[in-house]
């Protein structure tokens, strides 16, 4: 792993082994954007995870600057050959499920307009989630939707949450976490069913802890009773996992692993990202 910080941004870089020709290996990539960084990761043709570079900024430029998403979509090695992405995620706080036998697509973007402020700046994009036989809606920025499809061509644009509903149906009270730089994307399943889903913001461990107990009252569940897993966007968020395993003992990797290592978490968020795509 290698880590270096520069002009007010944080870059990481994990890689399998030491290898000079590990990116001429790289077969398959996808990426994830979140408020204020970027996860690019590359896969073999196997689909063996390579490597992963992450970057990040401080809080003093703004949530989704163009600039720096620009320069990097158009920077970063992993996506020199635009036909190796095969994925491309994005996290929003403004987002809405409904039901497939009650979805009408401008009726649900209106009370997505009514639960959230969606600004004149941002458009509303939607995916099915079969498992759950419901549609994802999401709110995301014109301009950085405009930026991938320019780079990117026909490549949808999934919501990062998206393998969080997806073979819930054998797990009892599974709630599923990915921790960002800001924010924690979280869904609740009780086997097949849907208790809720929400991203919300954090500044430590102790408000996503907050959080999650407080949604587990509103719904009269046991806070001990959840199967807790946690993926992470970048290593850097392996010390909240580790203060947020004290609230929840049980507390494992997406893929149910027991979280050692600084990078499992983002490892395991990419496998599962992978094969949703």
């Amino acid at each position: 792993m290698a880590a270096n910080s520069n002009n007010n941004t944080f870059e990481q870089v994990y890689n399998v082994q030491e290898d000079d020709a590990l990116s001429s290996r790289v077969a398959l990539v996808i990426c994830i954007l979140v408020q204020r960084g970027l996860m690019a990761v590359g896969f073999s043709i196997t689909k063996e995870l390579l490597t992963i570079h992450y970057t990040g900024y401080n809080n003093n430029k703004p949530v989704w600057d163009l600039d720096f998403f620009e320069h990097l979509l158009t920077q970063e090695p992993l996506f020199g050959v635009r036909e190796k992405v095969k994925g491309i995620f994005i996290c929003s706080d403004k987002n809405l499920i409904v039901p497939d036998s009650l979805y009408e697509e401008k009726e649900a973007k209106n009370w997505l307009k009514r639960i959230h402020f969606v600004e004149a700046k941002e458009t509303i994009e939607s995916c099915p989630l079969e498992d759950d036989k419901a549609r994802y809606l999401h709110a995301v920025p014109i301009k950085i939707t405009e930026l991938l499809r320019i780079n990117f061509k026909k490549i949808p644009v999934l919501p990062l949450a998206i393998y969080q509903f997806r073979n819930t149906r054998q797990q009892s009270l599974l709630l599923q976490c990915c921790i960002t730089n800001e924010q924690v994307c979280a869904t609740l399943h009780n086997y097949s069913q849907l208790l809720w889903h929400r991203v919300f913001d954090y500044t430590c461990a102790e408000d996503i802890a907050y959080m999650i107990k407080h949604l587990c009252m509103e719904n009269n569940i046991s806070p001990s009773k959840i199967n807790m897993m946690c993926n992470a966007i970048s290593a850097a968020e392996h010390n909240i996992l580790n203060e947020l395993s004290q609230y929840f003992p049980g507390l494992k990797s997406g893929n149910g692993r027991t979280l050692g290592a600084r990078w499992d978490a983002s490892m395991s968020l990419a496998h599962q990202l992978l094969e949703c795509v």
